[in-house]
């Protein structure tokens, strides 16, 4: 994968991806060779050696280019930032602006530039401690929910997500993001939910803090519709994730992202997506970030391609994606075929006779 760099005043910087910010209202610069730009309210330039705030910028400001019209816009759009720059400088020459925060693209993350770029967040129709839901329960609608479970010491974060199964694409409805839950205490909370999302198929990852948590959901809750590795072993309840089961995901879900079979709506969920990025033989977040929402989304990768999940939806996931491929490459194909005009080509080689001939067209109106 080719890695994309941001321009600073040393040169191009490797970085770790992008987080993205909505603010309600933000400015927009005009600049005496009639450019415009776009920027946050609080974004810094360089004015003078000196980091100078968009909204104390004034007219006849010189930013590389002078300022000649600002207009304030109450509308509200996204903006982003870059993480971790190489060497510490995040100045940019943006359309020959020296400025703060501005990105040329990702670095190597799991999914691809031009898809964590198209994302947008939703506002939550509900937020309490933790859990955000952006879309209610339906009636007759299929719902899975995939658990990522941390020790509940406020550093990894309890996770889940859910996701909206119904039909293509499908979509995230509600996320779970919790740093001081204890595992002893997830099962109540991962339950109550999936039982307002229609009693949702729960995935649960299994290692470690996780094996708590199933046998909570399993044993004390009894809940039925728990996906389980082995209805007999001891250690059986919920789904470990190895190396190869990890592998397996990352590719499902960078699939069915990168193909635009999944909406995701949760704001810290498509920030951790931008940092997600390559290390050694697998993927995670890039240092000082974190990826417990993004292992529900490689969760769901892995569950997607199997049995179960073929029952739930009528959808094989390979012969998805592979009948989604087709359909791409047949619509990027030109038309292919003759056009018989009732014209002979202007020149036509003839079979005559066993010996062959060069005819050419002559015009006789």
């Amino acid at each position: 994968m080719t890695e994309i760099k941001i321009l600073t005043p040393t040169g191009f910087q490797s970085f770790d991806g992008i987080q993205r910010y909505w603010h309600e209202e933000y400015l927009k610069f005009t600049f005496d060779d009639n450019s415009i730009v776009e920027t946050a309210m609080d974004h810094r330039f360089i004015v003078n050696h000196k980091e100078v705030f968009s909204k104390n910028i004034r007219i006849g400001d010189n930013l590389g280019k002078v300022v000649k019209h600002i207009v304030k816009v109450s509308e509200g759009d996204y903006f982003y930032d870059p993480l971790n720059v190489k060497n510490g400088s995040i100045y940019s020459h943006d359309k020959n602006l020296v400025s703060h925060n501005s990105f040329l693209g990702t670095g190597d993350t799991l999914i691809s530039a031009e898809i964590l770029l198209s994302q947008k967040a939703r506002e939550p129709i509900f937020r309490r401690d933790g859990i955000n839901i952006y879309y209610g329960p339906e009636d007759k609608h299929n719902y899975v929910m995939t658990v990522d479970v941390a020790k509940g010491r406020n550093k990894d974060y309890s996770t889940f997500t859910i996701i909206d199964i119904t039909c293509v694409p499908w979509k995230q409805v509600a996320t779970y993001r919790n740093n001081a839950i204890s595992p002893i205490l997830f099962p109540d909370i991962i339950v109550k939910y999936a039982r307002i999302f229609n009693e949702a198929t729960v995935v649960i990852e299994s290692n470690d803090a996780g094996q708590v948590v199933c046998n909570g959901v399993h044993y004390e809750y009894e809940y039925e519709n728990m996906i389980n590795e082995s209805a007999i072993k001891e250690a059986g309840l919920g789904v470990l994730m190895t190396v190869k089961s990890k592998r397996m995901g990352c590719s499902a879900i960078k699939d069915i992202i990168d193909a635009r079979r999944l909406i995701i709506c949760d704001e810290e969920t498509i920030i951790e997506m931008n940092t997600f990025v390559a290390k050694k033989n697998s993927y995670g977040a890039s240092d000082g970030n974190h990826d417990d929402l993004m292992m529900n989304l490689v969760m769901f990768g892995f569950f997607a391609g199997s049995n179960t999940f073929q029952e739930l939806t009528q959808v094989f996931l390979k012969d998805f994606l592979f009948q989604q491929k087709l359909l791409e490459i047949e619509n990027d194909l030109p038309p292919f075929g003759f056009v018989d005009d009732g014209r002979l080509d202007e020149f036509e080689i003839m079979e005559e006779e066993g010996r062959r001939s060069v005819w050419s067209i002559v015009d006789d109106r």
